[in-house]
């Protein structure tokens, strides 16, 4: 399904390999992470607390979409994303890191877009008394009306949404086969 499909997603960058190489002596993938490489528009945003819903879109194609709500906003989202296959990381993790490198080396670009949802002034009932403050709705939610309006469009969930597909088969077996070779490797196994 094509980006376009979703009129309230907007572009904020691509995914490149950091300009550092990795020094460790840990078993790694790769000798550089992956990260965001922001629009100038965009470096403030990206950054924010936000309820946010984003999209990674291959030649306009979505491959994934997800959710974050965390301190650093997108930008430490990516990050989590970005470094797999140079920590430990979930086989899920690993998979889509390995898929942006896939599409990277084909000369394709792994473009990251968003939607948010700003904090909002909200009055509840604290231990003693009202408290009012500023709170975020939950970014999965935003997620989900994505993902459910996709499946409705589609029959199918983005190819890379792989644990909420939750079809054992959706993950590539290459995928399978290189996160076990990685772990054994980073285990000193093999």
């Amino acid at each position: 399904m094509n980006i376009s499909k979703f009129p309230n997603a907007f572009y904020v960058g691509d995914i490149v390999h950091h300009h550092n190489e990795y020094k460790g002596k840990k078993y790694v993938c790769y000798k550089r992470k992956l990260s965001l490489k922001t629009l100038p528009e965009h470096k403030k945003i990206v950054k924010e607390k936000l309820a946010i819903c984003y999209f990674m879109v291959v030649n306009g194609e979505i491959m994934k979409i997800g959710q974050s709500s965390g301190d650093d906003g997108l930008h430490s989202c990516m990050g989590f994303y970005g470094g797999a296959g140079l920590d430990d990381p979930s086989q899920t993790r690993f998979g889509i890191n390995f898929l942006m490198r896939e599409e990277m080396e084909k000369g394709n670009v792994v473009q990251i877009w968003m939607q948010y949802d700003k904090p909002f002034e909200h009055t509840f009932m604290g231990a003693i008394e009202l408290v009012t403050k500023m709170v975020l709705m939950s970014p999965k939610e935003i997620e989900e009306d994505c993902i459910k309006y996709y499946l409705k469009t589609t029959d199918k969930f983005p190819v890379w949404n792989f644990q909420e597909d939750g079809s054992k088969l959706s993950m590539p077996v290459r995928i399978k086969e290189a996160f076990a070779e990685y772990v054994n490797k980073r285990k000193g196994k093999v």
